[in-house]
């Protein structure tokens, strides 16, 4: 283990008691904050540079010091891969589970409640106490000032990347302020993108060009990867191929040839980690997902529909899906997460929220809808021969292209930080592939509406704040 990831370790463990401090003032619901900022979070929080490192770092222990999958620590993925065509639940008795994989999610699910929007607005309201307390604040150098600011902007960014994406229109909450908070509308989607881009492009500017903090803080090339998201998704191609570019070309990452590799602390691919702070406790996908024993049933099992997806010889899925034989029956689970818990000092695994496939194949797709037909093949072959598949060999229209390249997302991206739901919902295919008589939802016993798509706001925030107007469909 290297010296960042030593001192990374320490200096989470340091700030678990401030990020007690912040997080409790935003308590379950963004909606119930109980004071304004300067009755909560002193200026002295911030007085000086470890304080103020340390209020940072809390915002990353707020992210992954659960042992339950919240939406930063596994719940993204299990969540909406349930809502998808990638997890099936095996428990029989857990509802909320269940109205995920039906479709049929209701207002007032808890774990949509708590461990998605509540976790995420928490976080929210961190990153704007912490920038609130960094701006203009003299008491730091500028360099540590705009290191520490970037990084809450990018946070910030972030959470709301997930969260339009997850429930269309929300809440922009961009201040501590209370009174205002407490009554918010709902923001329309171009402004929350615009919110991103505003924070990410500031973040790129705050960042110097040449920061090395390795994968477990942001830093100026994955403040430029999530940008090439952001850009994608709002479709600005040009930009997403000069961001993604940018990463690419930087010689930072390289793709691992090793398929085993890839989710390990420290991967040559990975451009944005968060590395597990619970003791003995590893990611959290491998603790839920990987069965105790050869002789048992796993929690989740990939669907027929992902196990499907991959070509004959796809390294992929001997390397990234196991499985167990209960009673005759073969039952495939994820495995890029390989361990659950650990001895020693420290995982070896962490959780992989950033990484340079995502990137290249960002970049193909951004070059087929420009009509750079031969740079996306060679994109789209790059990730295709790590996999050990040949060339792509089909026809190169864009239409075409474009469905390669949304496969190879699938094979590769899957059970990733929802990159699947998200992909079937910014290309219009979520209806086409789950509706109808032989659509996925039906398979699972359920029936799809269009509205299904999002998520409903919790009830308990429709109650609290009478500005809310519930998703259509719930």
């Amino acid at each position: 283990m290297n010296q960042y990831i030593d001192k990374n370790r320490f200096l989470v463990s340091f700030c678990l008691s401030l990020s007690a401090c912040l997080s409790f003032c935003s308590c379950k619901k963004f909606v119930e904050v109980p004071l304004p900022p300067n009755e909560i979070v002193s200026a002295a929080v911030f007085a000086d540079s470890a304080d103020a490192t340390s209020a940072i770092l809390g915002i990353y222990v707020t992210c992954v010091n659960s042992r339950q999958m919240n939406v930063t620590d596994g719940g993204l993925s299990l969540y909406t891969g349930f809502s998808g065509d990638e997890l099936v639940p095996t428990s029989t008795n857990n509802t909320s589970y269940d109205q995920f994989y039906m479709n049929s999610l209701i207002s007032n699910n808890s774990y949509n409640d708590t461990y998605i929007w509540a976790l995420s607005y928490q976080v929210i309201y961190q990153t704007n106490a912490c920038i609130e307390g960094i701006e203009n604040n003299n008491a730091l150098t500028s360099s540590l000032r705009n290191q520490l600011l970037a990084e809450a902007k990018f946070m910030r960014a972030f959470f709301y990347f997930n969260l339009v994406n997850l429930y269309g229109s929300v809440p922009l909450v961009i201040s501590t302020n209370y009174s205002i908070n407490a009554v918010m509308a709902r923001s329309s989607v171009d402004s929350i993108y615009a919110q991103m881009v505003n924070d990410l492009s500031s973040a790129e500017i705050l960042f110097p060009s040449n920061s090395s903090l390795g994968a477990y803080r942001p830093n100026y090339l994955s403040t430029q990867a999530l940008l090439a998201k952001v850009y994608l998704y709002s479709g600005q191609w040009a930009n997403a191929i000069s961001a993604t570019t940018t990463v690419i070309n930087s010689g930072a990452y390289t793709l691992q040839s090793n398929l085993n590799d890839v989710f390990l602390e420290g991967s040559g691919e990975a451009i944005w980690q968060m590395v597990p702070v619970i003791q003995g406790l590893a990611t959290t996908e491998g603790f839920f997902y990987l069965p105790s024993n050869t002789g048992v049933v796993p929690r989740y099992t990939i669907s027929n529909y992902l196990l499907g997806a991959f070509e004959q010889g796809d390294l992929r899925r001997a390397s990234w899906l196991d499985s167990n034989v209960v009673g005759g029956k073969v039952y495939y689970y994820p495995d890029k997460y390989k361990l659950g818990s650990y001895s020693g000092s420290g995982s070896q695994e962490a959780y992989t929220i950033l990484r340079l496939s995502d990137q290249y194949l960002i970049r193909a797709e951004a070059e087929a809808q420009t009509d750079d037909i031969a740079d996306a093949v060679k994109d789209l072959d790059t990730i295709r021969v790590r996999a050990g598949l040949l060339d792509y060999s089909g026809a190169t229209d864009k239409a075409s292209l474009l469905n390669a390249i949304y496969h190879e997302r699938q094979v590769e991206l899957f059970c990733e930080c929802g990159n699947r739901w998200f992909d079937m919902k910014r290309t219009s295919t979520v209806s086409e592939i789950m509706g109808g008589s032989n659509g996925v939802c039906a398979s699972k016993g359920g029936s799809w509406l269009s509205t299904d798509e999002l998520y409903p706001i919790p009830l308990s925030q429709i109650t609290a704040n009478p500005s809310l107007i519930q998703n259509n469909g719930y």
